[in-house]
């Protein structure tokens, strides 16, 4: 996962006239036509308008490219839980998104970071979009029920000396079995054409790279037993859960019950 903290920079090269850039496309989309002629025709045009307008081949791939947000709901620490993280992962390899994670700039006058940041999906523009409201609608369901079993199994365990954190650590490996199992459900949707080259030069400009242990907080239960009695309890509770594929030629919207 790439963490760009707050340095967010804007792309240098996409300076291309969108009218250029579309006839171009049209072009090259008439390349691949099963009339010989009209292809190579149509092949010939968009290299003269590439040439012409000084237009390379990466860019117009990059053009394709964009990245969508979706906040935060347990950052702490200027790191969010390892469960979202992993979620945002599962979310963003469904769609043929990379991660990035942008967090909140320090305090003013403090060294303590603000509570607050993204996860930023990038790749094809419609499926970063896409991948942001999935991800957003799935990480406040996640989170409802993590609470939701933490009050139903746990009560009363956060009165005993260390119960906080074991019932933290608890509800955590809840929502990792959750993350896990809701991942077949993400993973139905269809891999968009891998264009990893494109989006690895879009994040390399504005992201330095860190492994997910070094961007999340991982839960803190030393028991294993109990770790995976929780675990497996979440996964039992995104039994059910479903992602409904939106209507062809309607808005890029996600229904989940």
């Amino acid at each position: 996962m790439a963490d760009p903290r707050v340095q967010h920079h804007p792309q240098q090269h996409m300076n291309i006239d969108p009218k250029i850039l579309s006839k171009i496309k049209k072009c090259l989309a008439l390349s691949t036509s099963d009339n010989p002629n009209e292809a190579a025709t149509a092949l010939r045009q968009a290299h003269a308008l590439m040439a012409a307008h000084g237009v390379s081949t990466e860019q117009i791939t990059m053009a394709d490219i964009g990245e969508a947000s979706a906040k935060s709901r347990t950052m702490a620490r200027s790191k969010p839980a390892h469960w979202e993280g992993a979620l945002a992962s599962t979310v963003g390899r469904a769609f043929g998104c990379q991660l990035m994670m942008l967090r909140a700039p320090l305090r003013p006058g403090s060294k303590a970071p603000l509570n607050d940041g993204s996860f930023i999906f990038v790749g094809i523009k419609a499926q970063a979009q896409i991948a942001s409201y999935t991800f957003d609608v799935l990480s406040r369901k996640c989170k409802k029920a993590r609470a939701d079993w933490i009050k139903d199994k746990l009560t009363g365990l956060s009165r005993v000396p260390g119960g906080k954190r074991t019932s933290t650590g608890l509800g955590d490996e809840f929502a990792m079995g959750w993350v896990a199992n809701i991942a077949r459900v993400v993973q139905d949707f269809a891999q968009p054409e891998p264009i990893e080259d494109a989006i690895a030069q879009f994040i390399a400009e504005r992201a330095t790279s860190k492994s997910d242990d070094e961007l999340t907080r991982k839960p803190k239960t030393e028991d294993e037993r109990i770790r995976n009695i929780a675990r497996r309890s979440g996964m039992l509770a995104a039994e059910g859960e479903s992602i409904n594929r939106p209507v062809h030629g309607a808005s890029h919207q996600l229904m989940l019950p």
